[in-house]
């Protein structure tokens, strides 16, 4: 009887020994060997494969390699081609019965408007910029900002893979329509030609400014096949004023 009793209480010690063991090691699992890890579970100390990839925070706005990102509050909205192709290739033509300026010649082709002259641009190109605008550059931007900062005329040259305007104004979008609010008001070429110049416009919620921006954003091959962007970015309720910039800036506008 009392073998018995013994027997029995080395099988209970037994036991509980496992058990705390098992509870041990659970908890090294669920939290790790030094705390709680992130809210997940531990490695396995055993285990010989590379841990699962952790989960990125948010999708943020890509930085292009330093090329202009859409809809990034520094002031830079629209996006040089980045590698990928258009998201998508069915994309529509809409039609727009207002078009802010032709490609623009090898050379001006009649004086600034009143309120504008022409700038001889140190980038290698010349147009016509509102007087009083700053000039600034930002990676491969240029800037010439308005002196309430509200408004800005964007210069920059495309560089592939897309090899057509149109084809850079759709991966434009395709990166734009990743802000927030962003609305598309026009995807178009303004002529029937592989390379003549396209046409993205749009809007999107600025926590920076706060309140909806207006994006003209005209893309266009130069004699030389050297491609540009000329954007305007402003309030949603200045599409006029920013029409008329744009407007004056890609009639002026030709390479030194």
């Amino acid at each position: 009887m009392a073998r018995d009793t013994v027997r029995r209480g080395l099988w209970a010690t037994v036991v509980a020994l496992v058990l705390s063991g098992a509870i041990a090691f659970a908890g090294w699992v669920a939290f790790g060997d030094d705390g709680e890890v992130g809210g997940r579970a531990a490695r396995i100390p055993w285990a010989t494969g590379s841990p699962a990839p952790e989960p990125s925070g948010p999708e943020e706005t890509p930085p292009g390699g330093g090329l202009p990102a859409p809809g990034q509050e520094s002031g830079t909205p629209s996006a040089s081609p980045s590698a990928s192709p258009s998201a998508d290739p069915s994309a529509s033509q809409d039609d727009s019965s207002e078009s802010p300026g032709q490609s623009p010649s090898a050379a001006p082709s009649a004086a600034p408007p009143p309120g504008f002259h022409t700038e001889d641009d140190p980038a290698g190109f010349a147009l016509a910029v509102p007087d009083g605008w700053d000039r600034t550059v930002e990676g491969p931007s240029v800037f010439y900002t308005s002196p309430d900062q509200d408004t800005r005329l964007q210069i920059f040259e495309l560089h592939g893979p897309e090899s057509t305007p149109y084809e850079s104004a759709r991966e434009a979008e395709r990166l734009a329509s990743r802000q927030r609010g962003y609305e598309r008001i026009t995807l178009e070429r303004t002529g029937q030609g592989e390379m003549d110049p396209a046409e993205l416009e749009y809007t999107y919620d600025s926590e920076k400014y706060g309140g909806v921006r207006h994006i003209l954003d005209h893309r266009f091959a130069a004699p030389d096949g050297t491609m540009y962007a000329v954007l305007v970015i402003g309030p949603d309720d200045d599409r006029a004023g920013q029409q008329e910039i744009q407007t004056a800036a890609l009639d002026s506008f030709h390479r030194t």
